[in-house]
């Protein structure tokens, strides 16, 4: 059977990841994109705003938005402005990837998400996380997929173990609609890019977050999110790029923490960050990072 022009019309459209907080949607990100676009960490309120990135192959182009997750209660002021960063996304979706962590309870973080979702005309996708560790009694798929008749596919996948990804971007691809790229003007530069990845944010705001991982991954529980990091300036001398940066905090006893008996946590912040930096530019890097106290970012940062 002949092929139409509409049949082989190349696919463009936004697709909106959501779920509570630690339930791998910046993993799930990292895995379609075949590479690290989004930081990661076991801490809720790692992604702290929204990002997008483009995927692209013969099928189409596609617009992922990674959000922060859905906190159920906040009462600091980085805490609500996270929680007002995915509804923003919801509007904008041809379709909503609606993440669920079956290896942990459902609680009212999900009826959040859920309810979220039902207010939206996007098409939903129902997707299982964690599949690799959702065994015996971490096994709670029971407790979510009564909402299956919600949802216009359904798939179980592992984020991390990288497993049925493929056929969760078929499934993305079954359901966006045939557009023409002129239609989408809001997005026309970012989805015209000729580079197989393109991220949102811009490069002093994606090292910030790069060094904001390496500090949580070496802190774990012992500072509270009181952590910001500010990059003031990135130099390219052709063999080396300098990057200076400084990470904030609140008070001295998180300055003591993150600096470490003779400079030790510091020192291990700032050595996996340049590597990583490193290996995602191909260059040498110099990192300079220094520790400063300053009470007022997250108001800062809620302006922007």
């Amino acid at each position: 059977m002949r092929k139409t022009i509409e049949d082989i019309k190349p696919k463009f459209g936004r697709v909106v990841i959501l779920g509570r907080p630690n339930t791998g949607k910046s993993t799930l990100l990292n895995a379609i994109m075949s590479q690290k676009v989004a930081i990661t960490s076991p801490m809720a309120q790692t992604t702290r705003k929204n990002s997008r990135v483009v995927f692209s192959d013969e099928r189409g182009k596609i617009i992922f938005s990674d959000t922060p997750g859905i906190i159920n209660k906040v009462s600091d002021l980085v805490g609500k402005r996270v929680n007002t960063e995915a509804p923003k996304e919801v509007g904008r979706a041809d379709i909503l990837l609606c993440l669920f962590d079956i290896s942990r309870p459902k609680t009212e973080e999900e009826n959040k998400v859920i309810g979220l979702v039902r207010k939206s005309k996007a098409k939903k996708i129902l997707v299982y996380n964690k599949i690799d560790v959702a065994i015996g009694s971490k096994d709670h798929l029971a407790e979510y997929n009564y909402m299956e008749e919600e949802f216009d596919k359904v798939i179980s996948v592992s984020a991390i173990k990288e497993k049925n990804i493929k056929g969760l971007i078929g499934l993305i691809f079954e359901l966006i609609p045939k557009k023409d790229i002129n239609s989408i003007e809001e997005d026309a530069e970012i989805i015209q890019s000729k580079n197989k990845t393109v991220i949102s944010l811009n490069s002093k705001e994606y090292i910030a977050e790069i060094i904001r991982e390496k500090a949580y991954l070496f802190l774990r529980k012992e500072v509270p999110y009181s952590v910001n990091v500010e990059v003031d300036s990135v130099v390219d001398k052709r063999k080396l790029i300098v990057i200076k940066a400084r990470i904030l905090t609140t008070a001295d006893r998180y300055k003591k923490m993150i600096i470490g008996k003779n400079g030790k946590k510091i020192k291990e912040i700032g050595y996996n960050a340049r590597k990583e930096l490193e290996l995602m530019s191909n260059r040498k890097v110099f990192l300079e990072l220094i520790v400063e106290i300053d009470k007022h970012w997250a108001e800062r940062d809620i302006e922007k």
